[in-house]
């Protein structure tokens, strides 16, 4: 489940990507043409069909109860726990906050194994192995202004791909349509 990052701030994250990916070999293609569209996930894991139904009726519901929202990008950087991955944090409303917290709660009981999300919204724009330090440099020339806002007006439950790429949309929510 993904709040979609579309318009201006998707074509700034796939096209920085681009960039990533014919420098350094990103894992994550983003675009129509790769394996990822622009997201920041609400929650991911794996669930059967059942708990899949439950999921879909858990979004369904929140979406209704929520609104559009703007959203925010930070600075792209190379995380350091693990290095490999290319985040722009998110600023997103408090309420916003807490609203995909309590969502993702939900939808984490539905989850076989442990979810892989946390409170830290982000957006991922690349995957790399190696080459921290010119991973770094390219990021500090190419990265001064930061991505364009967003407007978020839909969330997602998608197929999920390795290193939490977003598949194939299953199904799609209007905040607030309800």
């Amino acid at each position: 489940m993904s709040f979609a990052v579309e318009g201006k701030a998707a074509d700034d994250a796939v096209h920085l990507n681009t960039a990533l990916t014919q420098s350094f070999d990103s894992q994550i293609h983003l675009g129509a043409d790769g394996n990822s569209l622009p997201h920041v996930t609400i929650a991911l894991g794996e669930a059967d069909p059942i708990a899949l139904t439950d999921i879909v009726m858990l979004v369904d519901r929140a979406a209704r109860n929520g609104e559009p929202f703007r959203m925010s990008f930070g600075p792209v950087a190379r995380e350091t726990v693990t290095g490999r991955y290319v985040l722009a944090d998110v600023g997103i409303p408090e309420h916003v906050a807490v609203w995909r917290s309590t969502l993702r709660a939900e939808i984490a009981e539905h989850l076989i194994g442990l979810g892989r999300t946390t409170d830290d919204p982000h957006l991922t724009v690349a995957v790399v192995d190696g080459q921290e330090s010119a991973v770094d440099q390219f990021l500090a020339v190419r990265t001064a202004e930061p991505l364009s806002d967003c407007r978020v007006t839909h969330v997602d439950v998608a197929h999920a791909g390795p290193r939490g790429a977003k598949g194939s949309v299953i199904k799609r929510f209007v905040l607030g349509a309800g």
